[in-house]
């Protein structure tokens, strides 16, 4: 089952081999969790599988996805969990749990809110024993929506830039929508959920970007020809600044 698996920028990049681009797509998710003022409490590498999949050796999708959430776990001093799912089910009971990048264990989602609960995250009083793959969200996700749904902010991470040496030194928040160009901005009400990451770039001495480009629903386009870039500081209460537009072909380069 495929929740969500590109966009037309993922595929730019993938089309030209763009080293220093790096992103999960598919049923791959890199996870920031938070409490309500949007400081990071953990980070999450959350994978729906199949059942050949599930008791296997990591991919080298999954050994790169880690790494880059290692590194800044290291740096950010936050823990890190690697959550298993069966997304081939239409319904889970359990998943499979690693605390520390090498050791699954089963655990019920009773449990699993105990684990989070244990890094200080709000968890629901009345947990679901069980809960639905559907057409448009994971059992994972819906797990997450009815368990963690107050009190907390959670972000997925769209986007990174590396280096040279492969060390991860932007993450880019990536937004779209039908307004053009030169008329959007960020909008407040998404402001919890970039000081989120934004402080998790802040602790492991990265820069949290904003990248928009136009999509037009009707009919469908993704307009990747020119993409403008806004620079986020929450130590300026906060200052969120447009900063450049790209041309696609410079945005490759940059």
């Amino acid at each position: 089952m495929k929740y969500y698996t590109t966009n037309a920028l993922y595929e730019q990049i993938i089309s030209r081999r763009i080293p220093h681009y790096k992103f999960t797509t598919g049923n791959s998710w890199q996870l920031i969790y938070g409490d309500k003022n949007s400081t990071p409490l953990l980070l999450v590498y959350a994978k729906g599988v199949n059942e050949t999949e599930y008791f296997s050796d990591y991919s080298q999708q999954d050994q790169k996805a880690i790494g880059l959430l290692s590194f800044v776990s290291k740096h950010s001093s936050l823990p890190l969990l690697i959550i298993r799912f069966r997304a081939d089910l239409n319904e889970i009971k359990e998943v499979l749990v690693s605390e520390n990048s090498l050791d699954f264990k089963r655990v019920s989602l009773a449990q699993l809110s105990d684990i989070f609960k244990k890094y200080d995250l709000p968890v629901s009083n009345t947990p679901t024993d069980k809960y639905l793959n559907d057409k448009s969200s994971s059992a994972y996700h819906n797990w997450q929506r009815s368990c963690l749904g107050r009190g907390i902010t959670v972000s997925d991470i769209d986007l990174w830039k590396v280096d040279s040496n492969g060390i991860p030194r932007v993450i880019f928040e990536l937004k779209r929508s039908y307004y053009t160009i030169e008329r959007w901005r960020p909008f407040p009400e998404d402001y919890n959920n970039f000081k989120l990451v934004w402080s998790l770039c802040y602790k492991s001495n990265m820069l949290f970007k904003i990248a928009y480009n136009v999509r037009t629903k009707n009919p469908f386009f993704d307009d990747i020809s020119r993409i403008k870039i806004f620079s986020v500081d929450f130590t300026k209460n906060p200052s969120i600044a447009e900063e450049t537009v790209f041309s696609i072909n410079d945005f490759m380069n940059y």
